[in-house]
């Protein structure tokens, strides 16, 4: 027996995390968007060096990777599961989630006394962080790794320039150029499965941003 009351909580609860995240704007039907094109460089006349470098993915964040590529990798049956994608303006940002299959008898268990809490819904979080220079992305992506390496204990190797891995926010994160692209995976019971398949989005991901 299902529980609505819980699911309309949980269903809130997400919509209060994109309200205090500036709003979204953009629905579970809404058709697929191509990538979007290359966004011309800003040349300082005095200096001649670029004042920053293009972020096309600024408004597209779920172009980054589509709902069609999503639904693809992880085998989703969209009315079956309510598949959802949200979206924030001006931060490069999608958050897509859908229900486990058996999201019924988790949440069952979930409200038995004593029950040690599991999530009954996936998420997928992608979001492009712009920091204009390539040295600026550097730093950063140096900062994750020496500065918080308790918590991105993991490099990966074969992911654009550079990446490594977080189990306990179950998160990828890729230095490609003046980008880092953040992958956030809920879906494994464990949280270390997650990273294959965080690979595989954002090896999706990377073919797009050539």
């Amino acid at each position: 027996m299902s529980h609505p009351r819980s699911v309309a909580t949980a269903r809130l609860a997400v919509g209060a995390l994109l309200s205090a995240l500036l709003g979204f704007a953009c629905g579970p039907n809404d058709p697929e968007q191509p990538p979007p094109p290359p966004q011309p460089m800003t040349i300082d006349t005095v200096t001649g060096a670029p004042t920053h470098l293009p972020n096309p993915w600024k408004n597209a964040g779920c172009a980054l990777v589509t709902d069609a590529e999503v639904i693809q990798l992880f085998g989703v049956d969209v009315k079956r599961s309510a598949f959802n994608a949200k979206t924030l303006p001006d931060r490069g940002f999608c958050l897509r989630y859908w229900m486990k299959p058996n999201w019924k008898e988790i949440e069952s268990a979930n409200e038995k006394p004593g029950a040690s809490y599991r999530e009954f819904k996936n998420t997928l979080v992608t979001q492009v962080l712009d920091y204009r220079r390539e040295f600026v992305a550097r730093q950063q992506f140096d900062l994750l790794r020496n500065e918080q390496r308790s918590t991105y204990e993991e490099d990966v190797t074969g992911l654009g320039e550079d990446a490594v891995w977080s189990s306990s926010t179950t998160s990828l994160v890729v230095k490609k150029g003046h980008l880092l692209v953040k992958i956030t995976l809920d879906y494994t019971e464990k949280p270390h499965d997650n990273l294959p398949l965080a690979k595989k989005v954002a090896e999706r991901a990377l073919r797009k941003m050539r």
